[in-house]
């Protein structure tokens, strides 16, 4: 819990409102969890991509007239096949079903020029699969957000 922690603490300043956009708020349930054998540099590098993406959604949404109270989740537990599972959700606009597929693929961006390098969650995805030997998923719906899983073994590694 402690790279979410500091990357939530890190990314506090666009949580907060900015001008007539209400603040993000965070929800938190974090699960009692065994070890966790991970680089926690690659980890919070990993959270913060999923993270400012969730910020920069629930922002565009704002941009898009959407009204509502922004937040995210983020949902810790045991998984099965001995593995601990974070989730982080968002309800922002959702990802179209056509993309989907292609979200993890280097330089893929939907952003706006200047605004995104498509790199983020194809790092993500290199660190949580190659170096952690996890895995990430992402489920969405159009009008209702986002959620990101990602699930990486317990315990020591040899």
């Amino acid at each position: 819990h402690e790279c979410l922690d500091s990357t939530l603490t890190i990314l506090q300043h666009r949580l907060k409102a900015k001008g007539d956009r209400p603040a993000i708020k965070v929800f938190q349930s974090y699960g009692c969890l065994p070890p966790v054998f991970c680089y926690p540099g690659q980890m919070n590098q990993v959270f913060m991509n999923i993270l400012a993406n969730a910020i920069d959604a629930l922002e565009e949404a704002m941009n898009q007239g959407k009204v509502w109270e922004p937040e995210i989740k983020i949902i810790t537990q045991l998984g099965a096949r001995e593995s601990v599972v974070i989730e982080i959700a968002d309800n922002a606009l959702g990802i179209p079903e056509s993309i989907r597929d292609r979200l993890f693929e280097p330089l893929f961006t939907t952003k706006a020029v200047g605004k995104g390098t498509g790199l983020g969650l194809a790092i993500a995805h290199q660190i949580l699969t190659e170096k952690h030997q996890g895995r990430i998923t992402v489920q969405s719906q159009l009008g209702r957000g986002t959620t990101f899983a990602i699930e990486i073994p317990c315990g020591d590694r040899e």
